[in-house]
């Protein structure tokens, strides 16, 4: 059974995100760990008490982002996701930007996920980053090695990078379905940026039987609209105070989203 649908059923889920402040050995951090768990919890017990159906831990604020982090980072990581682990119930992801596979599949493992986000598994890409190659034949090596019911949802062209030799949609489309991904995500160009209904409608037709999840750029006014034609989406800018990316979860915003959907 596709592990999405096994942790999800028939539901459309609304993933909401946890934004790590900058973690041990990133830029910005601040130089106390429990204020950056102390942050995260808050924006969890948001997203629970709006509503959410499941929430993604993402070391958001390691700006910029790096393709291979630190012991330190990846460690720190891990004790807060342990922790916030501990206090949810939802179905719960991790997200290690950027593109750090091992990484992911080492702490949702290790801790107890659900899901993992993977941004480039199938294609070559790169950006801001620097250059990202596909990490799914090294990934599947990984969970055969270390097997385990965590499902891997896979970006289509993700956010924030370009193709280093343009490939078509389809044949992207089918070798991350073919590599063991078990969900797809459409994103717009940037975080907040939302891809077209007809891009996500467009991608669901490629999919067929693989779920496909909008990855950036949700509101409250364009949700009924995008989950008409996908199987779920992920949300960060709009369920923040004043639909800044940067702010911690807003509480109303989140139940005033997940109403829509009732």
């Amino acid at each position: 059974m596709n592990l999405f649908r096994k942790i999800f059923g028939d539901t459309k889920p609304v993933i909401g995100m946890v934004h790590l402040k900058p973690l041990p050995g990133a830029p910005g951090y601040c130089g106390d760990l429990e204020k950056v768990y102390d942050a995260a919890l808050k924006d969890l017990n948001a997203l629970k008490a709006g509503g959410a159906d499941a929430v993604i831990v993402e070391n958001f604020g390691d700006i910029p982002y790096a393709t291979d982090q630190e012991l330190i980072t990846t460690t720190a990581f891990a004790s807060i996701a342990a922790r916030l682990r501990k206090e949810c119930d939802l179905p719960m992801g991790i997200n290690v930007q950027f593109n750090n596979y091992e990484a992911e599949w080492a702490i949702a493992y290790s801790c107890g996920y659900d899901f993992i986000r993977e941004e480039v598994f199938a294609e070559n890409r790169m950006g801001p980053n620097g250059v990202c190659i596909s990490s799914g034949p090294a990934l599947m090596r990984i969970k055969s090695r270390y097997p385990k019911d965590i499902a891997i949802l896979a970006d289509v062209n993700v956010k924030h990078t370009f193709a280093i030799v343009e490939q078509p949609l389809d044949f992207t489309i089918e070798s991350i379905i073919e590599g063991g991904a078990d969900a797809l995500i459409c994103t717009g160009i940037m975080t907040g940026k939302s891809p077209s209904v007809e891009d996500v409608a467009e991608m669901k037709k490629i999919a067929g039987d693989i779920p496909v999840v909008v990855g950036s750029g949700v509101n409250e006014k364009t949700v009924c609209d995008y989950m008409a034609v996908s199987d779920g989406a992920i949300i960060g800018s709009s369920f923040k105070e004043n639909g800044n990316v940067m702010n911690p979860i807003d509480e109303q915003r989140v139940r005033s989203l997940m109403r829509k959907l009732k």
